[in-house]
């Protein structure tokens, strides 16, 4: 039975990092493009399979979203400030293993309080959001002289320009995230 669940596990491993693969590198496949804005999707994947697999695989798969973003900073950087963000780790990685430790741990906890349906819209809420207040705080710490200047505004301002992005970005993003997760889980617990 051990070998069946190892397997079973493996698989729904493999499918992930193949999905995030190609919502990676397939143009508008990881992305909404709603301008001004360009919300990321890919979070969702993340947050799916941490309901479906628990916290440890979630935050594996977090980890393998973000090694992905590396590379792609590397490979094929989307912008100038590709190469400088996404090629450090403690922006393109912590932040989405951290994904799988919030979605893992609150819906552990809301559950045993809350009915499934509430549990799983909120978790995935804040999953998604403690990325994005991460990855910005990650950015602030690291490259605050660096993004002033490439983003023409003045060191005082920073920190609203990244809270701007929060709101405008961060917040629909996780919206999106508690509406779209929980549907496609619901259907996806009942076979696996």
């Amino acid at each position: 039975m051990k070998q069946t669940i190892n397997t079973k596990r493996l698989t729904m491993m493999a499918i992930a990092t193949a999905i995030l693969l190609i919502q990676n590198f397939v143009p508008f496949l990881g992305n909404l493009p709603l301008p001004p804005l360009n919300p990321t999707i890919i979070h969702i994947t993340v947050i799916v399979f941490t309901f479906l697999l628990g916290t440890r695989d979630g935050m594996i798969i977090g980890a393998i979203w973000g090694i992905i973003r590396m590379i792609r900073a590397f490979a094929m950087p989307a912008s100038p400030l590709d190469p400088l963000i996404w090629t450090n780790p403690m922006i393109a990685v912590l932040p989405r293993l951290l994904i799988g430790l919030t979605v893992g741990v609150t819906y552990q906890w809301l559950r045993k309080k809350w009915p499934d349906a509430r549990s799983l819209r909120i978790s995935a809420f804040l999953g998604s959001l403690t990325n994005t207040v991460f990855v910005m705080l990650f950015i602030y710490v690291f490259f605050t002289e660096d993004i002033a200047y490439l983003m023409n505004i003045q060191m005082d301002n920073i920190v609203y320009g990244l809270l701007a992005i929060v709101v405008t970005s961060g917040i629909p993003e996780a919206i999106i995230a508690a509406i779209i997760a929980p549907i496609v889980v619901k259907p996806l617990k009942k076979i696996y």
